[in-house]
């Protein structure tokens, strides 16, 4: 991919840490730019605290990474780097904290903790591991969809799909391993806020999703942003999944007549690919929680791309028992398929469940 630098690095650490980024980008057969030169596919963005500006990008196929340099890291570090995350309108923030001679590294997502690089400062292990980080960006992302009012009558009230929906999500909300949906635009200027509703196509993020089958060819799905304890309404927590267009990338969602739509999940293509691969799978669930034990793990790649949705769902059929299989996505979290929501939260309930690996000392 191309990449190019936006803003000034304003102390000598974070020229030299520009400078090793750009050698280890290239190392890897990336092609550094000019920011005035069209195509791009990566911006790394300088964020000065004292005076945030952020890069407009011209659309969401364009990668942002927020470069944040602080002389020493805060008391509550995942706080504050997730408030710079969201304020410099980012897919990942690269923090560079402390003095110049040994600064620690930490990179953040808006669905992933805060994350400390664990390889020496200066180190060519430490920048490959950067490097890494950014590559999973350079990915196909499905954000879009395309909403038909040819959903039937009889399904605008969602049925038994959207009532095991509600009382699954319920109850997943109580073992606390998802969370409702949060605004991500707080003390944006309406400039800002704007741009972020277009990039993300809304202004909400939830952490975690799930669906259950309608049919052969159609499943219920969580939309972005939903409020876990109160998924009931179609069109506003729950989409009606009936396809996928490659032309357009877009998810083909059916809706009521005279609602306006959410947004489905950004991963309604995993369980579609799911769905598509083993009919006898009627439930899919993903959360932000891990399983004692769990080998079958995937690379993390950004939510909503091709790329996480085709490695997981081949991991999935990699498996003894793809209709009842759990795996993880690296340093993010699992996956599930069963018979139905209730099977699924049956396992989970009687499983030992555990924080998501941070992989720090990789």
């Amino acid at each position: 991919m191309d990449f190019a630098f936006y803003g000034t690095a304003w102390d000598l650490c974070m020229v030299r840490f520009d400078e090793a980024l750009a050698a280890a980008l290239e190392g890897a057969g990336h092609r550094r730019v000019l920011l005035t030169e069209r195509g791009a596919d990566l911006i790394l963005a300088h964020i000065d605290p004292q005076d945030p500006r952020p890069y407009h990008r011209p659309d969401s196929g364009v990668a942002l990474v927020s470069l944040l340099r602080l002389p020493r890291p805060p008391q509550d570090l995942q706080t504050f780097a997730h408030a710079w995350l969201v304020r410099s309108l980012a897919n990942l923030v690269i923090v560079v904290a402390g003095p110049e001679p040994s600064p620690e590294t930490y990179v953040i997502s808006l669905d992933r903790k805060l994350e400390r690089v664990g390889a020496a400062a200066w180190s060519q292990r430490l920048f490959g591991q950067v490097v890494e980080r950014i590559r999973l960006f350079d990915a196909q992302i499905i954000m879009d969809n395309i909403f038909d009012r040819d959903l039937e009558p009889e399904l605008w009230q969602g049925g038994e799909g959207v009532g095991a929906m509600g009382r699954a999500a319920r109850r997943l909300a109580e073992l606390g391993v998802i969370a409702s949906g949060v605004t991500m635009g707080e003390g944006l200027s309406h400039q800002d806020q704007r741009h972020l509703e277009r990039i993300f196509q809304g202004n909400r993020i939830s952490f975690g999703n799930l669906s259950q089958r309608q049919d052969a060819g159609r499943f219920w799905m969580s939309t972005s942003g939903v409020d876990w304890y109160h998924v009931e309404l179609v069109g506003r927590d729950v989409e009606l999944v009936k396809g996928y267009d490659a032309a357009t990338r877009a998810m083909l969602i059916s809706v009521p007549a005279g609602v306006r739509p959410r947004r489905v999940s950004p991963d309604a293509l995993l369980h579609h690919l799911l769905y598509r691969a083993h009919p006898a799978v009627g439930a899919v669930v993903h959360l932000h929680a891990w399983l004692d034990g769990l080998t079958a793990v995937a690379p993390d790649y950004p939510r909503g791309s091709l790329e996480r949705a085709q490695v997981v769902a081949n991991l999935v059929a990699a498996q003894p028992d793809p209709d009842h299989a759990a795996v993880g996505i690296d340093r993010h979290g699992i996956v599930m398929t069963g018979e139905d929501l209730d099977e699924i939260l049956t396992r989970l309930e009687r499983a030992p469940l555990a924080p998501v690996p941070d992989g720090s000392g990789r």
